[in-house]
């Protein structure tokens, strides 16, 4: 082959040279969601692929969400491959929390309006769960459900956000509180371009499987174990395989509960702390970014729960540990609370979006908790148990404290 190049003329060679990776590892998967099939194709370096699966929705016109990072790098590509196909419409937001908010998607449902959209259009989400998220507000909205296709670019959008029916935008009070359900045509992942993030996002990705696992499928343990890197340096079949835990476990509590408002609540473990964490840190870190990612603060919130269920005599020591041991496997260092007051992060837990699924007094606070690894307590009652604020209190002090004294792991990176 070496031969063969050489004896191209130069321009030829050079183009031999520049010409992209061709697709391996292609592979499709799905699950089912109220009765609807989901497609899955995923594999490495399969940008023309997944145009053709685009192309196969036949719409009349595309509508590109994104934000500005991914709007520069993979989805500038896609958008060049779907305007082979039909007009599309790039919607780009600044990258952070702060910006999946009703104003970004009124923004974006007018200029989508004035793009000509009609019921044959198809909304395509590209990037983390951010832009994934207000996409699907925004694909459920118009005409009361447009076809929604999310092609993830992060580990934890494609372990997590796009494999749900949940879409929502956060208000000043509390995250994800104006929403509603809206099911995907497809997921398209490649591989590659995930595998492409900063070590942090990759760290981040990885915490939803980890709480799938602690919370509902502990086979998965020992598997991740195996996996998990506190250095980050994942291959693209190392986050195939990840992916694929991911989809285990969530295919199969779609099938059950495809509105996530009974076994469903259970990927909500680690979420009530977890939440408020990332709201106290939003816009707060460098260069105005998030101080806490999602995944992040999802593992910090799932040793504050482990914490709050041992204090209360639920949890034993040895479900503590595992918890910590794999939290630490991750990578995540509790100093990226610092600067964050636990007033703050007490405020945005009395707003928790799951507040109603369970009668709790004003000095309770409904959590999703375990009696042992893969042992939730309370199926009776959505998984939910009430928990004194005083003992919520107690255990995000505690996290923030450590903290504080933590001089080791990985910040920012």
């Amino acid at each position: 082959m070496a031969m063969d190049l050489q004896a191209r003329e130069p321009a030829a060679a050079a183009d031999a040279a520049a010409a992209p990776p061709l697709p391996t590892g292609l592979r499709e998967r799905s699950f089912d969601i109220a009765g609807k099939r989901v497609r899955v194709v995923l594999g490495e370096h399969i940008g023309a692929e997944m145009a053709a699966a685009l192309a196969e929705l036949d719409a009349d016109r595309f509508v590109v969400v994104t934000d500005a990072t991914v709007a520069e790098l993979a989805a500038g590509a896609l958008v060049e491959r779907l305007e082979r196909t039909a007009a599309t419409l790039l919607l780009s937001h600044p990258p952070g929390e702060e910006f999946k908010n009703l104003a970004t998607l009124s923004r974006f449902v007018d200029l989508a309006l004035d793009f000509g959209v009609t019921r044959r259009s198809v909304v395509v989400a590209v990037g983390g769960g951010i832009p994934g998220n207000i996409a699907g507000v925004l694909a459920g909205l118009l005409f009361r459900g447009l076809r929604l296709v999310h092609v993830p670019t992060t580990v934890i959008a494609a372990c997590d956000s796009v494999l749900s029916v949940k879409q929502a935008v956060n208000t000043g009070h509390a995250k994800n509180t104006v929403g509603l359900y809206h099911i995907p045509e497809a997921v398209l992942v490649d591989l590659a371009v995930v595998a492409g993030g900063s070590p942090r996002d990759l760290r981040s990705g990885t915490c939803e499987t980890v709480k799938n696992a602690l919370a509902i499928e502990p086979a998965q343990i020992p598997r991740l174990r195996r996996l998990l890197r506190r250095e980050a340096d994942y291959s693209p079949a190392d986050l195939g395989e990840i992916f694929e835990l991911s989809l285990a476990v969530k295919g199969r509590l779609l099938r059950e509960d495809p509105y996530e408002k009974h076994a469903g609540v259970l990927l909500e473990y680690g979420h009530t702390v977890g939440h408020a964490l990332e709201l106290a840190g939003a816009g707060r870190g460098p260069g105005g970014g998030d101080m806490v990612k999602h995944g992040e603060a999802v593992a910090l919130g799932m040793t504050a729960a482990a914490d709050v269920a041992h204090r209360a005599g639920l949890l034993d020591a040895e479900g503590l540990a595992v918890h910590e041991e794999l939290v630490d496997r991750i990578g995540v260092c509790r100093c990226l609370t610092v600067g964050i007051a636990p007033e703050t992060v007490l405020h945005h837990v009395a707003y928790d979006n799951k507040r109603g699924y369970r009668s709790c007094d004003g000095s309770e606070v409904a959590m999703v908790l375990l009696r042992a690894v893969g042992a939730p307590l309370n199926a009776e009652q959505r998984y939910l148990t009430p928990v004194p604020q005083t003992l919520v209190a107690a255990a995000v002090h505690d996290l923030l404290r450590r903290g504080k004294e933590c001089t080791a792991g990985h910040g920012p990176s």
